[in-house]
């Protein structure tokens, strides 16, 4: 067997899944500033892509629709098979499916 079909054979993912040997993943960081982001921030996780949000700017006029946006985001990503982590006070990040976050465990 080739290289290139080894490779082929590890990348492969559940049938609705796209073979990502080769394809470019970015992180982009998209503020939030109502709940209409929500959407961008979505359509990048399903495109492959991470997403870092600072809630700042929304959080300084609706705590309430901060807690909805990603209360929103929380249960698409769980869906989709992604990962979501605060990272500080004011961002989140957000993964596809191919990407996992790693998490101290407790008492290390």
């Amino acid at each position: 067997m080739t290289l290139k079909g080894v490779l082929d054979r590890l990348v492969r993912h559940e049938e609705d899944e796209e073979v990502l040997l080769g394809r470019s993943v970015y992180i982009k960081s998209i503020p939030l500033r109502s709940h209409q982001d929500v959407e961008a921030m979505k359509a990048e996780v399903k495109a492959g892509n991470i997403v870092i949000t600072n809630v700042s700017p929304l959080a300084k006029h609706d705590i309430d629709e901060v807690r909805r946006s990603i209360n929103d985001l929380d249960e698409f990503v769980r869906l989709s098979g992604g990962d979501i982590a605060r990272l500080g006070e004011d961002r989140v990040i957000l993964t596809p499916r191919t990407v996992r976050i790693w998490r101290e465990k407790k008492g290390e």
